[in-house]
């Protein structure tokens, strides 16, 4: 092939990718007109958006470098267990002070156990995958580079479809309390990170990378453990839980379920569950008791309003619109947002319990959200609050 056609493939292959990166991406919970949006002031290089987009890219090119992740590489099993069976550490539980052997593990609400995050558990490293994997499924869609899309691809394949590496679609073994419990269901909240996945495998479906196959095995695992979720007794403790834990599970088992196909179960969570949630959880004042009696109250408020806004998502694919419903005495998603709002910046005053670590970072994406669902900017300046120079890099402007 001489030089002048070997640049017209290339041209063409570049083209074409850039042709299917453009298409309007088949999200769950992201906006998919906001993503064009975004996409369109990129190209225009809007001044305003480059400081985040720069530093997305930057996020994206080091996820590249990144090596796949799986269960398996864990140092040893889950007793019980099998290196494909997904283990955790409780992160609040640590070793007892007044026992030789330090069981049974003792709970510090609010005080996490570093040896969580340790290589010896597959908390960190489900997080990391999740994470990467929408990065490089979004940079794809931004560029057009097959190479962000094919380690993307890569990742999702290692952790959900790989016979050799993959994650058994169950979670017994998470958030385990040693010398008490080898797993309990509190640990289902942590697969919350694979909705990421979800969202990355919808988007990624255009690219020349993905394919049927591909397709195929993400749909049979997530089949596999929404089944499990629905019909475990982990399960079903879960999905009772009154707090955040409740409205997590709500979350995945409608984006499991979106993802996979089966929207009829995907639109009663969010037509019949979420007012349930809603009603059972937040208060007229619009308090949540439950995450205010926690020693993190301001970080689990804002957590369990992140689920809310996932469930709203979601009803928008149904005409439901669950961010502006609102029972007669004014309990409401809404009404509870606006309580916690103002309160974004570490240094606001909160006087609704206690703090303690909060990183008001992991939640900015809410306000982007909320300012373009209620049509009211006023939420977005809420977070001018924060330090300027991180925020002006934060990505939730572009996605959100």
């Amino acid at each position: 092939m001489g030089v002048r056609s070997l640049a017209l493939l290339i041209a063409l292959l570049v083209l074409t990718g850039q042709a299917l990166a453009g298409r309007l991406p088949d999200t769950i919970v992201l906006s998919p007109k906001v993503l064009a949006a975004t996409k369109q002031r990129i190209l225009e290089r809007d001044r305003e958006l480059m400081p985040a987009y720069k530093a997305f890219i930057a996020d994206a090119d080091r996820a590249l470098k990144a090596p796949a992740e799986a269960v398996i590489l864990k140092a040893s099993a889950p007793p019980g267990g099998t290196m494909h069976d997904y283990w955790s550490l409780a992160p609040y539980w640590w070793p007892n002070n007044e026992t030789l052997d330090g069981l049974p593990y003792v709970r510090r609400d609010g005080q996490r156990n570093p040896q969580s995050a340790t290589e010896k558990y597959d908390r960190a490293r489900m997080r990391r995958m999740s994470s990467d994997a929408l990065t490089l499924a979004l940079a794809w869609y931004m560029t057009g580079d097959e190479e962000y899309a094919g380690k993307a691809t890569g990742l999702i394949w290692s952790w959900v479809c790989d016979s050799v590496t993959r994650m058994n679609p169950s979670l017994n073994y998470a958030q385990s309390r040693p010398g008490i419990a080898d797993g309990t269901h509190y640990g289902i909240i942590e697969t919350r990170d694979l909705i990421k996945v979800c969202e990355a495998a919808r988007i990624l479906e255009p690219s020349h990378t993905w394919s049927k196959v591909v397709t195929k095995k993400v749909t049979s695992w997530f089949t596999d453990y929404l089944k499990w979720l629905q019909k475990s007794s982990f399960g079903r403790k879960e999905g009772n839980s009154l707090n955040n834990h409740g409205t997590w599970y709500d979350a995945q088992v409608a984006v499991f379920a979106m993802y996979i196909g089966k929207e009829s179960l995907a639109r009663s969570i969010v037509t019949s569950g979420t007012p349930m949630r809603i009603l059972s959880q937040i208060e007229s004042d619009g308090t949540m008791p439950r995450e205010l009696e926690r020693t993190r109250s301001r970080h689990y408020t804002f957590f369990n309003l992140e689920a809310f806004f996932i469930l709203a998502a979601i009803a928008e694919h149904f005409k439901v619109d669950m961010w502006k419903w609102t029972e007669p005495n004014g309990v409401s998603i809404r009404k509870a947002f606006d309580l916690a709002a103002p309160h974004i910046a570490k240094d606001a005053p909160w006087e609704y319990g206690k703090t303690g670590v909060y990183d008001p970072f992991a939640f900015t994406a809410l306000f982007h959200r909320a300012a373009m669902v209620y049509k009211d900017d006023r939420y977005t300046d809420f977070l001018k609050a924060l330090p300027a120079d991180k925020l002006k890099r934060d990505r939730a402007q572009l996605f959100y």
